[in-house]
């Protein structure tokens, strides 16, 4: 096998790499959107419920000890929620700054 063929052969490969990547992030991004937006209802659920008050008198239900002890309560932790519902809107901007960037390469 002559230099150029053998350059040509070793683009294809390093190409076919590139392209098994490419298809295996895009297919896994796919499921997670999916996954994602089966759970906008519930995420809209959920900050209703931080925001509006319901949350917080569970939290001083809770500190007044009214809640019985066997209760899991992560949904009462002080930055929990906060913290999703924050990273949620961080994440949903990175998503447009890569969805804007894929559309104009």
């Amino acid at each position: 096998m002559d230099k150029k063929t053998r350059e040509r052969v070793e683009r294809i490969r390093e190409m076919e790499e590139c392209l098994e990547r490419c298809i295996e992030a895009t297919a896994q991004l796919s499921a997670a959107c999916k996954q994602w937006n089966e759970t906008l209802e519930d995420s809209r659920i959920l900050e209703e419920y931080y925001m509006d008050g319901d949350w917080l008198e569970d939290y001083e239900a809770d500190e007044r000890g009214e809640l019985p002890d066997d209760l899991i309560r992560g949904v009462l932790s002080e930055d929990t929620v906060y913290d999703y519902i924050s990273g949620r809107q961080e994440l949903a901007m990175e998503l447009l700054r890569n969805a804007l960037a894929a559309l104009e390469s």
